[in-house]
């Protein structure tokens, strides 16, 4: 039965997922799929979870049915097991559009859910955190996966969840932490974005510190801490291990810039878009940093924690900041690529923070209706900056109903398929998922095994990879690895670039016989390269990661029962 208590318990949770289909209603209305610069790279990765699910071939390590089924290491470096989840949804879904769909709207609504949780857990009562949820997210970090798909938003989605442990390191002095669930959030975030996991450390570690310095048992803070991470270790033991296994091979990393000086964020009285925060946001922070500095006595120690790790990394993000210089002296700081990825630490924070002034500034009005004219200002002003986050939306939406829907990616894309009709008929109204990829390709290198001697990443690969001569004939065996096929005697070469990634653990075997390291080589990015049988041939090509790998899942499966056993035992004591 519907009573006014559970309306009143479930009535945020509606009201968050509302919003989150009001910010894609472009997307909704004009029936938009938004293809955008990471579009290819995320996609690829899903699709290839999608069908090994489907068809029973796990592989873990290599592309087998994704790009271009060149066999290159991926999902292993980046988040496996939420591309598994991912992949789940595409099957369920079947479709580009409502898969794109569907993701958005989870992006959007656990960002708005877990700052609401984190909102409530801080002490603020329903209505400043549903204002918090809703600036958060309307906030550009999050909006970044919509409009670009940009990876940072699904981290920043479930970045609140990491505050919760560390607000409680300063509000519970007697139990400070809760390992288990310290130990499963880092997991999570770990399973799904490392550099968001990473964040979440950093942003940890001085409410650590407080925490350890006051402690009245500081031997059980060590063991508490010590515990989460033996459990977030514990979960994420095949993503640690499967790093380890490919720390043997020179690994292309992402895109590194020249500089970080113009990838910076800043504040502004115009629209919000991925790099700018907009007016709304840009006021709602000078703000909180000025009223951080006027009552600094009577904040709390939470309230200056918050305020001013939020505005040392709004500081980060932007151009104040002497990046250029710092990259001179330490040109690894260049692996950041984008400052603009730091936008939503401060979103995070000074909108937290602003929620716990509001509610010291509310307590100084005794008359209810000003109380209530106050929060309903605020409201006000943050489904204004959520229309911003619809107008983003709703720019990149646009372009799908264009002549050039593609205009969003990159310009190191490869447009298969220029009429617009057939771009939008293959990506939206096909039923074969694979025809998203006869649209476009991009020679991405990332996580590529390269050479010394490597001049371009992109170059090489777009030739040997996406562009190969080989006219080869591809086929997912029984134990899910590779199978190319090909005709020698149609090349008068004495050696083939073959379109497939060779890394150090990798096997190879050509017409049923392995091959040893002497008799083959790889080019500058991993591509194999044998001599030619004059003669139809074929080459098997697996991945065979070290002992240790194995022995991840085991750990895996171990932590997850240990975690199952020890919560049915805190049921178990309760009753």
């Amino acid at each position: 039965m519907l009573t006014r208590s559970n309306i009143k318990v479930f009535y945020p949770y509606g009201l968050i997922a509302l919003l989150s289909l009001f910010l894609l209603t472009p997307q909704l209305f004009q029936r938009s799929l938004i293809f955008s610069a990471d579009w290819l790279f995320h996609m690829n990765r899903f699709y290839e979870t999608a069908m090994q699910i489907e068809h029973g071939t796990f592989n873990y390590f290599q592309s087998i049915y994704s790009f271009n089924q060149s066999g290159r290491v991926i999902n292993a470096m980046y988040g496996a097991d939420f591309a598994y989840f991912s992949g789940l949804i595409l099957l369920l879904t079947k479709n580009w559009y409502r898969f794109e769909l569907v993701m958005n709207f989870l992006c959007l609504f656990f960002a708005g859910l877990n700052m609401y949780k984190l909102s409530q857990y801080t002490g603020l009562k329903n209505k400043i955190a549903l204002i918090c949820a809703i600036f958060y997210m309307g906030s550009p970090s999050v909006i970044y996966w919509i409009t670009h798909q940009g990876f940072s938003g699904i981290g920043y989605c479930l970045l609140p969840l990491a505050l919760i442990p560390a607000v409680r390191m300063v509000k519970n002095r007697a139990n400070p932490i809760n390992p288990v669930f310290l130990g499963l959030v880092m997991a999570l975030l770990i399973s799904v974005h490392l550099f968001t996991a990473a964040l979440a450390t950093i942003l940890l570690a001085p409410f650590f510190i407080y925490c350890f310095y006051y402690s009245v048992n500081k031997k059980r803070v060590i063991l508490q801490a010590f515990s989460a991470v033996l459990i977030a270790i514990g979960l994420s033991a095949n993503t640690f291990f499967a790093y380890i296994d490919l720390m043997g091979n020179n690994l292309a990393y992402p895109f590194i810039p020249k500089e970080l000086y113009s990838t910076t964020a800043y504040l502004s009285t115009n629209s919000m878009n991925f790099r700018n925060f907009g007016l709304i946001l840009s006021t709602l922070f000078i703000f909180q940093i000025v009223y951080m500095f006027s009552y600094w006595k009577s904040l709390s120690i939470i309230e200056r924690f918050l305020n001013v790790v939020g505005s040392m990394f709004l500081l980060f993000s932007s151009s104040y900041f002497p990046w250029n210089h710092l990259t001179e002296l330490f040109p690894a700081l260049l692996r950041i690529q984008f400052l603009r990825r730091f936008m939503g630490v401060p979103s995070l924070l000074l909108i937290l923070a602003f929620g716990l002034s509001l509610k010291r500034i509310l307590l100084e009005f005794k008359s209810k209706s000003a109380q209530k004219n106050i929060l309903i200002l605020l409201t006000t002003f943050a489904l204004l900056n959520l229309t911003n986050g619809t107008k983003m939306i709703d720019n990149q939406a646009k372009l799908w109903n264009s002549n050039d829907p593609l205009s969003a990616d990159t310009n190191v894309a490869e447009q298969l398929v220029q009429d617009p009709h057939q771009i939008r008929k293959l990506l939206t109204n096909s039923d074969n998922l694979s025809d998203a990829f006869k649209v476009s390709q991009k020679p991405t290198p990332d996580y590529l095994p390269v050479g010394p001697n490597l001049k371009s990443g992109y170059a090489t690969y777009s030739k040997e990879i996406l562009n190969t001569p080989i006219d080869v004939t591809h086929r997912i065996t029984e134990n899910a690895t590779l199978e190319l096929a090909w005709n020698g005697n149609d090349y008068k070469e004495k050696e083939l670039t073959l379109p497939v990634i060779i890394y150090k653990n990798s096997e190879v075997k050509l017409n049923g016989k392995i091959l040893s390291k002497n008799e083959y080589t790889t080019s500058d990015i991993g591509s194999l390269i044998i001599k030619n049988p004059q003669q139809k041939n074929k080459v098997e090509v697996s991945y065979r990661p070290g002992k240790l790998f194995y022995v991840s899942w085991y750990i895996k499966i171990f932590t997850i029962l240990v975690l199952l056993i020890h919560m049915i035992m805190k049921k178990i004591r309760k009753k």
